[in-house]
């Protein structure tokens, strides 16, 4: 896993997702804040929209009820008419299963757990590296 200064990172729960015709809409709710945007202010236990077009729905992978890393650029966020916030899925998004507590104790996602745990602790302790 790679530890780059994003402008946001989140681990969220995917908690709705509705195809479009030319955009797919997933509703997350943040449910740990890495690192806080400075566009997005106080997104803890906030629902937030996530675009993303249909033929990358594939890759990104993402299932309802299941929790993720998902960090991001402040160019990929935008504000909408009623004031909330919306992100893109853009080439700068990382995007990661974060795998549940049970889980992490398996051979399968030991590894991604103690990653994620380490990228953590390196962003409380040091912020972004230069």
């Amino acid at each position: 896993m790679r530890t780059t200064c994003l402008s946001s990172a989140y681990k969220v729960r995917v908690e709705s997702f509705e195809e479009d015709l030319s955009t797919d809409i997933y509703k997350v709710k943040v449910l740990e804040v890495i690192k806080e945007g400075t566009l997005d202010v106080g997104p803890l236990n906030k629902q937030r929209t996530f675009l993303s077009y249909p033929h990358c729905r594939e890759s990104l992978d993402l299932e309802t009820g299941k929790t993720y890393l998902i960090m991001g650029t402040s160019k990929d966020i935008h504000r909408d008419d009623r004031q909330s916030y919306q992100y893109v899925f853009g080439e700068r998004t990382w995007v990661e299963y974060w795998p549940t507590e049970a889980e992490c104790q398996t051979e399968e996602h030991r590894m991604t757990c103690l990653g994620m745990e380490e990228m953590i602790s390196q962003y409380q302790l040091f912020g972004c590296p230069q």
